[in-house]
């Protein structure tokens, strides 16, 4: 007998640059040999062609000239593809938003889902969306998957109660590998850094600019992420950052060219203030570069005050004040990254988390759909 085969619908491109899809294409490296994993992607994150790539194949769907209804539909087409042109052994659906697929594809087959932020929260999007966001979320809990899954301690002591389904925690975690000193060389030296794939009110950067004003700080501070997501508040922030060194180098698709910024920088803030559980902490970490980070149970359950350094969320004076400690203090900050490295590398690495879902799925595809 073949190994058994999984469609993953949610990953919507890989190679990965970001959020739920970096955690699905780590664990994909590592239970490749144990299944036959299908990825359905759309051409609008992805600049690969349907074929087989690093060991399982991807079948991308080209994007609509709507941007707005690129997702609804891209789920659309992976359910038909599923339903009447593929047998697989189980699915795996990897966003709440996807919710109204999952009653369809459990007539054919035994199904996984995954919870892992509320989108209803973000500013990005508008009402009506916001509506439909909390409408798949009852859908999500009220006709579930076989199995749920959450990356999120506290999204899961939230959401426990609307379901009888028990949810599964499996954390997001890193991959370690020797080369993760082989980066590419940069421009610059000696900067702080914020990241993250969307650039997005969430995640705070206006905070970091708002406190580095605060204490007229003069040095280089380099900003990463997608431009696309709200240009109101990419020009927001480059009206804050008009007297300050602030570098905006975009959305840095090439994973070894963005942990070599991470990297060089002397540390790094992370205000977000929604957040499920965050693969770019966990990078940060991986690469021992120091972190001042928001307080939400969402960091701080993944790394304390020995790992990390921690300000009063939304708080830009709070955030000052740990910037100058930061500054002040560049021994200590060595010791908070070595301590933040060891925690990741013993509670958070795909070598030990993968097994986890392999035993989820192994426990689902024994069981035929038309089990209860």
């Amino acid at each position: 007998m073949g190994k058994p085969t999984i469609a993953i619908i949610g990953l919507k491109g890989i190679p990965a640059f970001g959020g739920s899809a970096r955690a699905g294409e780590n664990m994909l490296e590592f239970l490749k040999n144990k299944f036959d994993f299908t990825v359905y992607n759309i051409s609008s994150h992805t600049d690969r062609i349907s074929g087989i790539y690093d060991g399982y194949e991807q079948i991308v769907f080209k994007k609509s000239l709507i941007a707005r209804l690129n997702t609804f539909l891209y789920y659309i087409k992976s359910t038909i593809h599923c339903l009447f042109f593929r047998k697989y052994d189980l699915i795996h659906v990897f966003h709440l938003d996807a919710a109204f697929i999952i009653p369809l594809l459990r007539i054919k087959y035994r199904v996984i889902a995954g919870h892992r932020a509320r989108p209803q929260d973000s500013s990005k999007w508008s009402w009506i969306e916001k509506q439909y966001f909390n409408f798949m979320e009852y859908i999500f809990y009220k006709l579930p998957a076989d199995m749920i899954v959450s990356n999120s301690l506290p999204m899961i002591q939230e959401y426990k109660h609307k379901t009888k389904k028990t949810i599964q925690y499996i954390p997001n975690g890193v991959v370690f590998s020797p080369c993760l000193t082989d980066f590419p060389p940069i421009e610059y030296d000696n900067y702080i850094v914020f990241s993250a794939a969307r650039l997005m009110e969430t995640k705070g950067c206006h905070l970091l600019l708002e406190a580095l004003e605060l204490i007229h700080y003069k040095g280089l501070a380099l900003v990463l992420g997608s431009f696309e997501h709200s240009p109101r508040y990419i020009d927001y922030l480059r009206q804050l950052s008009k007297n300050l060194n602030v570098k905006y180098l975009g959305l840095i698709r090439d994973k070894k060219l963005l942990f070599s910024y991470i990297t060089h920088a002397k540390f790094a803030v992370f205000p977000t203030y929604l957040e499920a559980m965050s693969n770019t902490l966990l990078e940060f970490a991986l690469l021992k570069v120091p972190v001042i980070c928001s307080n939400i149970p969402e960091n701080t359950l993944v790394l304390n005050e020995n790992e990390s350094i921690h300000f009063v969320s939304r708080s830009v004076s709070n955030l000052a004040d740990k910037i100058i400690w930061a500054l002040e203090n560049p021994v200590k900050l060595v010791n908070i990254a070595e301590n933040a490295y060891h925690k990741v590398f013993t509670e958070y690495n795909w070598k030990n988390l993968a097994p986890q879902y392999e035993k989820l799925y192994f426990n689902l595809i024994k069981k035929k759909p038309t089990d209860t």
